[in-house]
């Protein structure tokens, strides 16, 4: 099991084997509600259209054209081609989705997240359990300054995305790999 096989089985709710752009949306409709930011708003707006610049040019390619879906082998191959072919070109267009995750993360709007902020951000996106997004927050936290600055995070992001080190701390950042998935009931 890897980072991304990892990542799809917190997108594939329905345990059906694959995703859609419909995953992707609902993931980030449970960060909007744990913040209370609602679907509409300019926040939301933006946290929606970051995660269909995520489907539309990193995932899409490789989905089933007839159905819009995707399975695991697929997204690993929509992420291989698409990311890591041209990390350049990738990394531009997952600064704007990484900026726009910041943003909802960062609740108090003081331009960093805390600890508190993060653990929520990872709870809600992800199903992280509290004591693994602790560790992942204190690693990302790199000038241990108890906060992610919008450069940690895009470093985050670009590590977990880009990097290939397969014992990066950031490739927990979806959770670690072969940990539960906590439902948003278990929150």
């Amino acid at each position: 099991m890897t980072k991304f096989d990892r990542w799809f089985d917190t997108l594939d709710t329905e345990g059906n084997d694959y995703i859609t752009e419909a995953n992707l949306n609902d993931a980030a409709a449970r960060v909007l509600g744990a913040r209370g930011v609602p679907v509409e708003s300019p926040m939301g707006l933006e946290l929606r259209e970051a995660t269909q610049r995520l489907w539309t040019e990193f995932i899409l390619p490789k989905a089933d054209p007839e159905e819009g879906r995707v399975n695991r082998r697929q997204l690993r191959a929509a992420l291989a081609e698409h990311m890591l072919a041209d990390q350049i070109v990738a990394a531009a267009k997952l600064a704007s989705i990484a900026d726009a995750y910041f943003a909802i993360a960062d609740a108090d709007g003081d331009g960093l997240i805390s600890s508190g902020e993060f653990v929520q951000l990872l709870r809600n996106w992800n199903g992280v359990d509290y004591q693994e997004s602790h560790r992942v927050f204190e690693y990302l936290d790199a000038d241990h300054d108890n906060r992610i600055s919008p450069d940690e995070w895009r470093s985050a992001i670009f590590a977990f995305f880009l990097g290939s080190d397969r014992n990066h701390p950031a490739n927990d950042l979806m959770g670690k790999v072969g940990s539960p998935i906590l439902s948003p009931a278990d929150f």
